[in-house]
């Protein structure tokens, strides 16, 4: 979905979501990090734009999209709801966060921070503005950042071969410290291989039947150094116009 760390800060109205996040901004800033935030606005009929607007004539003329271009901003206006997941994938693929700190969405699977006695489906890392506990918080989220980063270098096959049930499992151990990178049964090889623009993790075994698949194929062809060199070998799908 996104190699950011989500993390979502959720509880009632008035129970200082916004300052907490603000605070979180800001500490996380000082420490380098790259924050996006998505604010969930429950309201029916709510619309960014304002009725009038040149903006709000395109929309209302049928464009399922607007950008509003200045000098000093860039607004994206989707003229539909989308789940939170294509948010943070769209998200994800322009700034390429540190962390991206949802405000609302509480009922999405996603680990979050709790304020007041909401009741949530997922354990999450309770808040209480009153207890002097933010810098325990910050640290919840550097975490959070930290095993994002590592879990970004995995393979996300969730073999089970390292001993953990899966490839975050592994990123939670590593960044505590108990296991090292080089814990993971699926290392880098020598094929890699991508679709769309991501890279499909692959184990030992099919890296080696693809490996010597190319290999035996690229030795048939007359005028080729194949020593010590690789191949890059593109595929481009067509497909049939109707």
């Amino acid at each position: 979905m996104t190699d950011a760390a989500v993390i979502g800060v959720v509880g009632y109205h008035n129970t200082g979501k916004t300052t907490l996040i603000c605070k979180l901004i800001e500490r996380l800033a000082e420490k380098g990090h790259s924050v996006v935030t998505i604010k969930n606005i429950p309201k029916v009929g709510f619309t960014i734009d304002r009725e009038g607007t040149d903006t709000w004539k395109h929309a209302e003329s049928g464009a399922g999209l607007v950008v509003a271009s200045t000098l000093d901003e860039t607004s994206f206006i989707m003229k539909t709801g989308m789940p939170l997941e294509d948010i943070l994938r769209i998200t994800d693929s322009i700034t390429s966060p540190d962390v991206i700190l949802v405000e609302g969405h509480k009922t999405e699977n996603i680990p979050k921070i709790v304020l007041g006695d909401i009741e949530i489906d997922r354990g999450g890392r309770r808040y209480d503005p009153d207890a002097d506990d933010f810098e325990d918080v910050l640290d919840y989220v550097t975490e959070a950042i930290e095993i994002a980063r590592v879990y970004s270098k995995l393979p996300k096959m969730d073999c089970g071969k390292c001993g953990c049930d899966d490839c975050m499992e592994m990123a939670e151990a590593i960044v505590r410290g108990e296991k090292a990178i080089s814990d993971c049964v699926v290392q880098e090889g020598l094929v890699s291989v991508t679709v769309g623009g991501e890279a499909i993790p692959m184990g030992p075994f099919v890296q080696d039947i693809v490996s010597k698949t190319i290999a035996g194929m690229v030795s048939s062809l007359k005028g080729v150094d194949r020593e010590g060199t690789g191949a890059d070998i593109i595929i481009e799908v067509k497909h049939a116009e109707k």
